[in-house]
């Protein structure tokens, strides 16, 4: 060659040039002198002019240098000659194995930059697993204090609910151990990721460290590390460990329990004085009010209805009837004989009527929508002394004649009434001593109340079973108050309950943690290349001289960016599927509410989701809570929770996967504040060749691999709600950390 560097092995010739200055000029090959035998000779081709010949005997000069032309290479006939031909293989091949090397020299020496890349991508997808780590536990942080606040929620509901609240006791209890369950997880699960936070620079220098090695190929070595930047965690675990309090969910479904009670009682007594009524107005038992009304005064039908439950009844029905009957009874008395007794008592009958009958119209009932009740039956008189006290003993409705003194009489067709009509008096007026009762007809006070102390005493007066209504009545209206007043204060503590659960969703609404761990604002990879890495043989044994690809470094960076194809649920469901299979079965509570495994599944692959599934979870779990009808307090306050879950808002994490992009070294330098080309020469000058991870973490400052946690490193006992079951986070960091 040209140079005159040594090609070969086999020394047969140096290539010499030589510029001619006449008009053809010629290049010599120069034979070096030999020792074995051989003739020196020096070839070459001199000047010649077109037509000479060539001379094939050597010529002796000065220096004993034999002197050739072009012969050597043309032949008579002025074709090429072997040694033109070989001599031209020769150097085409040099030159070939020459580009040869040169080439591998290069694609030998931009692998660096290669194995640079990877280094770096290696300690971001590091990064990666631990934000993949961190949302997950996170997620479950987060959905666990919704179980727990919708338990303790359906707990409420239960509480209103008649008959449940032993059951709602139990309901609270456990959502209160899973509020104290997420407490405990919380800040376990806090502490560990802090750890794991401290640990992960080591790890992202260790598994770009493993990477680089990796990409090692025969002599040829790397030595390498992946810095992640910043190197100290900025993530703010606030959001983890603030507490969410049930305690005043809890209160409110404890008074709710009691109210419940309450208006349970209450409506127990109702339920029973409405039944009793109902069965003296309509089950002959021997009879009742309706049939004694449809015997004595003939009634039927409409005037007559009768109803055969008592949930269909109302107080209403008997005081229409009796209205029906007095006036009926009224328009129709009449004396059953004409002796002077029977007119006597047919008049007091009458009286009694239209007494009884201005009673009746007088009664009232209503039930306002609150579910109190206005009521008014009235009690009629039974006896002679409870006459005293109407105005049937004051009315002045009897006449009087003068026999010796004034005489009241039932009626003037008296046989007893021969004086003179002195006019009207009232059968008090007896007992006042301003009248004589007469001896004859007998008009008293106890004729008017031996008509009421008969129908009321015996079983088959209409006045019986009106008594008996009548009391029950006001047993009805007393206990249904109480129930509406109880059923008000469940409400109001109800709506306290709403706020409470509202409060404890709004704790659980507070910012999620931003997740600055180590290498958030990437990973910058340094490579250095040993020295001695020497070319294939194949290339420089025949041909060319050894060579040695010299030592070398570089720098790269990555960074993580989301991805756009991915929302996360894949990680979250497949982790559910995960702890589900350890979980086992059997999620229930007391036998009244159900799936809190599975509200707790939905919940959590819903992270990452729009809050309309947070709210389609919580309010299908409140939808199963048993017993709960429309109209009552429970289905209020169900329907009320349901409200709150939905207009909370829960915005949903950003669980997309987190994957490496290579980026400007710079990009990630300059945010770490660092002088861009000063801190890469630096890191570059800072890498040991051939060290091994722990050499490496030394050299860089990062700390101590020695402070490492084992392989199997444990971040938290996953208490999984519903089951009793703790399920350990265990994360082999031997595998993240390559």
């Amino acid at each position: 060659m040209g140079n005159g560097r040594r090609c070969g092995t086999s020394g047969l010739f140096r290539v010499v040039p030589r510029v001619m200055r006449r008009r053809f000029g010629s290049i010599g090959l120069v034979a070096p002198h030999t020792t074995g035998g051989g003739v020196p000779m020096t070839l070459a081709v001199g000047h010649a002019r077109l037509g000479d010949r060539p001379s094939c005997v050597g010529q002796n000069r000065p220096g004993g240098v034999a002197r050739h032309g072009i012969g050597w290479f043309v032949g008579d006939e002025g074709g090429y000659t072997t040694v033109a031909i070989a001599v031209s293989l020769l150097v085409s091949i040099s030159l070939v194995f020459g580009v040869a090397t040169t080439e591998w020299m290069l694609a030998r020496s931009a692998d660096v930059q290669a194995v640079a890349d990877a280094t770096s991508i290696a300690g971001s997808n590091v990064v990666s697993s631990y934000c993949t780590i961190a949302q997950v536990a996170d997620a479950c942080v987060l959905s666990m204090g919704l179980v727990g606040i919708s338990v303790l929620g359906a707990g409420l509901v239960v509480a209103a609910i008649p008959g449940a609240q032993e059951a709602s006791a139990k309901v609270v209890d456990v959502g209160k151990d899973i509020l104290n369950k997420r407490r405990s997880f919380a800040k376990s699960a806090a502490k560990g990721l802090k750890g794991l936070e401290k640990a992960l620079p080591v790890l992202v220098v260790s598994a770009g460290s493993s990477c680089a090695r990796a990409n090692a190929e025969g002599s040829l070595s790397y030595t390498g590390a992946a810095i992640p930047l910043p190197l100290q965690s900025q993530t703010d675990f606030s959001g983890i460990e603030d507490d969410v309090d049930g305690d005043d969910l809890a209160d409110a479904a404890e008074r709710l329990r009691d109210a419940t009670r309450q208006a349970e009682e209450a409506k127990r007594r109702a339920d029973d004085a409405r039944r009793r009524a109902w069965e003296a107005d309509c089950v002959d038992s021997p009879s009742c009010l309706s049939s004694r009304a449809a015997s004595l005064a003939g009634m039927q039908g409409w005037e007559n209805p009768v109803v055969s439950t008592p949930e269909e009844w109302t107080f209403g029905m008997p005081i229409e009837r009796a209205r029906t009957y007095y006036q009926i009874r009224w328009s129709q008395e009449s004396p059953v004989g004409e002796d002077i007794e029977s007119v006597a008592d047919s008049l007091a009958r009458e009286m009694f009527y239209d007494y009884a009958l201005g009673e009746v119209l007088d009664a009232y009932y209503y039930e306002s929508g609150d579910g109190s009740v206005d009521l008014m039956l009235p009690h009629l008189a039974r006896n002679s002394s409870e006459v005293r006290e109407t105005w049937m003993y004051t009315n002045a409705a009897w006449p009087c004649t003068d026999e010796e003194g004034l005489v009241l009489h039932a009626t003037l067709s008296c046989p007893n009434a021969l004086g003179e009509f002195c006019g009207f008096a009232s059968v008090a007026d007896i007992e006042n001593g301003g009248v004589r009762e007469c001896g004859t007809c007998r008009m008293s006070v106890g004729d008017l109340g031996r008509v009421a102390s008969i129908s009321t005493s015996a079983t088959n007066g209409f006045e019986h079973y009106w008594q008996i209504i009548v009391e029950e009545s006001q047993d009805y209206r007393k206990a249904r108050n109480e129930q509406a007043e109880a059923e008000r204060l469940m409400k109001e503590i109800a709506d306290e309950g709403k706020q409470a659960f509202d409060a404890a969703l709004d704790q659980l609404r507070i910012p999620r943690p931003k997740l600055c761990p180590p290498g958030a604002y990437g990973c910058v990879g340094v490579v250095a290349r040993g020295s001695g890495a020497a070319a294939p043989s194949r290339l420089v044994d025949s041909f060319l001289s050894g060579q040695d690809l010299p030592a070398g470094a570089t720098v790269s960076a990555s960074a993580l960016a989301p991805d756009a194809t991915d929302d996360g649920k894949d990680v979250l469901s497949s982790f559910f599927d995960g702890v589900a299979g350890k979980a086992g079965g059997g999620f229930s509570v007391g036998g009244m509410v159900d799936g809190i495994f599975g509200l707790w599944g939905r919940l959590l692959v819903a992270y990452g989701s729009s809050y309309d599934s947070v709210e389609g979870a919580v309010g299908g779990f409140l939808d199963g809570v048993d017993g709960v009808f429309g109209g009552t307090v429970g289905s209020w306050l169900k329907q009320k929770l349901k409200w709150v879950v939905d207009a909370a808002g829960f915005a949903p994490a950003d669980m997309r996967a987190r994957k490496p992009v290579l980026t400007n070294t710079g990009n990630v330098l300059g945010r770490a504040g660092f002088d861009k080309l000063g801190k890469a020469r630096s890191l570059v000058q800072s890498i040991p060749v051939g060290a091994d991870a722990a050499g490496l973490v030394g050299a860089l400052g990062i700390g101590s691999a020695g402070g490492m946690p084992g392989s199997a490193y444990t971040i938290a006992e996953l208490p999984i709600p519903g089951t009793g079951v703790s399920v350990p986070l265990t994360v082999d960091l031997s595998r993240i950390g390559g």
